[in-house]
């Protein structure tokens, strides 16, 4: 009996909790016997132990020509740039329609699983038969940032389409889909963290004498509120020194740094692989995370899992696994006071810390990939 084909057609492969999603899922249903390819625009994956194969869409030319020079230009030796693309594109004023070309090349499979609105457009467009699924973690304060008003307005559209089912990766994704289709079919498939990975490495990676280390991530993206953390870092340091364990790229760094000048010392650590970012997180005395708003926001999950105290804002996706004042502290978003008084709470109480441990890798111990695995399966047979 032939394997059952499942293909998951992508954007862009770069580091990104969305993309660890999709590569852990793909990797899941392999190991259990489906047949899984994915398709992309494009962005390396080679951040990731990737276990199935991976094809990419072909730009033609003269666009692929344009992207040619455009690379000499910019001294870059990386093969594929959708994101190039399309900021080539808005630069110059066309459309360059990536959702036709990936509609038009997406392969023959028994199950097609978009997994970002641009590819459940392309997929609603693409000929063929087969059960389509829309993997949701898409939501509408990271749509409005990466592509404005226009891509809103489309975001919104691919929530009205009949898809045989949304996997939504929260209540909170769940919930959108719902509030446009009442009667559509939403599984909550929520979103994994690998034990094995993300666990408590013991050892630090550096000892900071008289100072608590608090580990934050920063994306240069204004819903991540990267500001509101070194802002409420701020007026930690002045109560208790701190160093912070910086994860980012050093010009999004530095470019927030011109604007919010920081009075702490401070580490920065870019392009890092999931064992590196496991022993930041057992390194730090504290996680800060300080988002607006997130689909599920796995950050705090991962260093949950690796026994580190999380501070959180109630950013909606993560109400599905954090509990205030058991295995983190929540406080309202944006609220930079709250998060310093938080922050050092934690710093200054040994019994809190250990209460927020412990909660933490109890609620870690709940959110395997496993289970995530478990109901792409039962959406697939259509249990």
């Amino acid at each position: 009996m032939d394997k059952m084909k499942i293909c998951f057609i992508t954007w862009n492969l770069g580091i990104a909790g969305g993309v660890r999603a999709i590569f852990e899922v793909a990797n899941g249903l392999s190991e259990r016997g489906y047949s899984v390819e994915i398709l992309a625009l494009g962005g390396y994956y080679n951040w990731f132990d990737v276990r199935v194969p991976v094809r990419y869409v072909s730009i033609p030319p003269p666009l692929n020509n344009i992207l040619s020079l455009y690379r000499v230009l910019r001294l870059r030796r990386k093969s594929y740039y959708v994101t190039a693309v399309e900021g080539f594109a808005k630069k110059f004023g066309f459309h360059a329609d990536l959702i036709k070309l990936l509609a038009e090349n997406i392969p023959k499979a028994d199950i097609h699983i978009a997994t970002w609105y641009p590819t459940a457009l392309a997929l609603w467009f693409a000929e063929g038969k087969s059960k389509k699924f829309y993997f949701l973690q898409d939501f509408p304060e990271l749509v409005l940032e990466v592509s404005g008003k226009y891509g809103l307005r489309v975001f919104d559209v691919t929530l009205r389409l009949p898809f045989d089912a949304f996997l939504c990766n929260s209540s909170y994704t769940k919930n959108l889909v719902l509030e446009r289709q009442p009667n559509a079919r939403t599984i909550i498939t929520g979103i994994g963290v690998n034990t094995q990975v993300f666990k408590p490495c013991g050892s630090r990676l550096m000892k900071v004498k008289g100072k608590g280390a608090v580990m934050i991530i920063l994306r240069g993206l204004k819903f991540k509120g990267d500001d509101v953390s070194v802002k409420a870092l701020n007026i930690v340091t002045q109560k208790h020194p701190i160093h912070a364990l910086i994860v980012g790229k050093s010009s999004t760094v530095k470019k927030l740094f011109n604007s919010v000048k920081p009075q702490f010392t401070y580490e920065i650590f870019e392009d890092v692989n999931d064992y590196m970012l496991a022993k930041l997180y057992s390194s730090a005395d504290v996680f800060l995370f300080t988002s607006y708003a997130e689909s599920f926001g796995l950050p705090p999950l991962e260093a949950m899992a690796c026994g580190t105290p999380v501070v959180t804002t109630d950013c909606i996706g993560n109400r599905d696994y954090a509990i205030n004042e058991v295995n983190s502290l929540i406080v309202p978003p944006g609220d930079v006071k709250a998060l310093a008084e938080a922050v050092i709470r934690v710093l200054n109480s040994s019994e809190l810390r250990k209460k927020l441990i412990e909660g933490g890798l109890r609620t870690a111990e709940q959110w395997k990939w496993d289970s995530v695995v478990d109901k792409f399966e039962q959406a697939i047979k259509g249990i």
